[in-house]
């Protein structure tokens, strides 16, 4: 009954717009709930050590798992006794593992999936989890190959799956953001730590969750010194969201979430998040960007956008992220915002040139997005650019008469099949109608032959001349008739 309360109240947060943050304030109160920021990464470690979990394809039965949560929940007992109810945690702890590794209700869970599961929801240095987690997978030389990184990402995604949010992240396909992990460290066979750490600092798609959910942990107890412009709270409590567009415009993360603006701001404005209390020296450096914003116009920052994680996903492989494009997230100790991927706004024609660039082989597209670093140069350059004149025909540039979109593509063919068939139709009726023509023809010729009057010939012979020729007439109408029964069928069925 516990979880299942748990799981109703989860239902609160769907009213939050976008999907990083709906679905980290999801797992932020099931963490809490199931004691588990309680739990930091070192007393995971060691618990799996003194259970020899070393085998990640071990199953454990249900048993077993018990043993090992009553082991964490006993040495958090200890630290926080008022806070940890064993009995209850390790039920509903165990409860969750299972719905969301082991949906086909075997009783089995594989050790590397309870490992993933309970680090991913522990506490600690956002790096150092993600230390922890490539050393659940690397190889005896401290490197991780691609199915390696595979198996930690499909533990990874299962969480925000379980909570129905794998959508946004790109699916529970993670073949993509192996693929970009890999690109990002220049196609290498194998990767290090630091390499898989660089490539988790874009926060790509499939686990931009993880850096928000500890984004939404340090904002729970930040009051900054700011009014919200909005609904006028004060101090801002959470998240502060600051615009670079206006002086002095501040929004509460309660109106950020529910896409509340006030006069004169726009939700395509560029906005800064704090999780924490701003320093004198951020506020210095944000005042220098308003005044640089100011002389912008919008066509400027429909130009520039930024987002603010790395997309991975490929051609029907999920949609776009809910996210605000104009966002910096100032994570404090970590890399630089202005470093963060950078995308062209979620539209028809930037979709499209995702999909080229997927299709190309490329990270960015030369001249319609940004390059950094780890854009991969693509060799496609054929294919790229037939798709790229694809998207220059949704611009209207198109020649007049050619489809400009898929839609239309779609209506032409049809058009040109109604077409066909109205012809092949036409051609029956007029068959049709000749036969019947015939027909008629046949049969006032066999009247008139009927009332022909008797010649010199003897009554024998003209009785048989007859009767051949009625045999004749009535077995070529007989055909007649079938064949019109086929037509009129084939129209039937046409």
């Amino acid at each position: 009954p516990k979880m299942t309360e748990l799981f109703q109240s989860l239902g609160d947060l769907n009213n939050v717009r976008f999907s990083a943050y709906r679905t980290a304030m999801k797992i932020r109160r099931l963490q809490k709930a199931l004691c588990l920021d309680l739990l930091d990464l070192t007393t995971t470690h060691s618990v799996f050590k003194q259970h020899e979990l070393n085998q990640n394809n071990q199953l454990l039965s249900v048993p077993e798992v018990i043993n090992v949560l009553t082991t964490i929940y006993d040495g958090l007992e200890q630290k926080h006794k008022e806070l940890v109810n064993v009995p209850l945690c390790v039920e509903m702890c165990l409860n969750w593992l299972l719905n969301v590794y082991d949906t086909g209700r075997t009783g089995k869970l594989r050790v590397l999936s309870l490992k993933i599961g309970l680090m991913c929801l522990s506490k600690g240095l956002l790096e150092e989890k993600y230390r922890h987690l490539f050393k659940e997978v690397c190889g005896a030389g401290d490197t991780c190959d691609q199915r390696q990184l595979s198996l930690m990402l499909h533990d990874a995604i299962q969480i925000p799956r379980q909570l129905g949010e794998v959508a946004a992240f790109g699916g529970s396909n993670i073949e993509p953001s192996v693929r970009s992990c890999f690109q990002h460290a220049q196609n290498k066979p194998e990767i290090d730590v630091n390499h898989f750490i660089e490539w988790m600092r874009l926060e790509p798609q499939s686990m931009v969750w993880l850096p928000v959910l500890h984004r939404v942990a340090a904002a729970e107890t930040a009051k900054h010194q700011a009014k919200c412009n909005i609904c006028k709270e004060c101090p801002i409590v959470g998240f502060r969201y600051r615009s670079l567009k206006h002086f002095n415009y501040d929004v509460c993360q309660s109106c950020f979430f529910s896409g509340r603006t006030a006069k004169g701001h726009k939700l395509h404005h560029p906005m800064v998040e704090y999780c924490t209390p701003t320093t004198s020296g951020e506020d210095v450096r944000d005042f220098a960007k308003v005044l640089k914003n100011k002389f912008r116009s919008k066509k400027y920052f429909d130009k520039h956008p930024r987002l603010g994680y790395l997309p991975v996903q490929t051609v029907l492989e999920g949609d776009n992220m809910e996210t605000p494009i104009t966002l910096i997230s100032m994570w404090p100790d970590q890399f630089d915002g202005m470093h963060s991927p950078e995308l062209l706004h979620d539209d028809t024609h930037s979709r499209i040139e995702q999909y080229a660039s997927r299709l190309a082989q490329m990270e960015r597209t030369n001249g319609s997005l940004f390059t950094d670093n780890s854009s991969a140069t693509g060799s496609m350059e054929d294919e790229h650019a037939l798709i790229q004149q694809f998207c220059h025909t949704l611009g209207g540039d198109s020649p007049i008469g050619q489809p400009q979109s898929p839609a239309q593509i779609l209506k032409s063919v049809e058009k040109e099949e109604r077409g066909e068939l109205d012809r092949i139709i036409a051609d029956l009726e007029e068959e049709q109608r000749n036969l019947k023509v015939e027909y008629e023809q046949l049969k006032a010729q066999h009247l008139r032959r009927g009332l022909t009057p008797p010649s010199s010939p003897p009554d024998s012979v003209i009785s048989l001349q007859h009767a051949s020729e009625d045999a004749e007439l009535i077995a070529e109408a007989k055909l007649l008739r079938q064949h019109k029964g086929r037509l009129e069928a084939r129209m039937q069925i046409l």
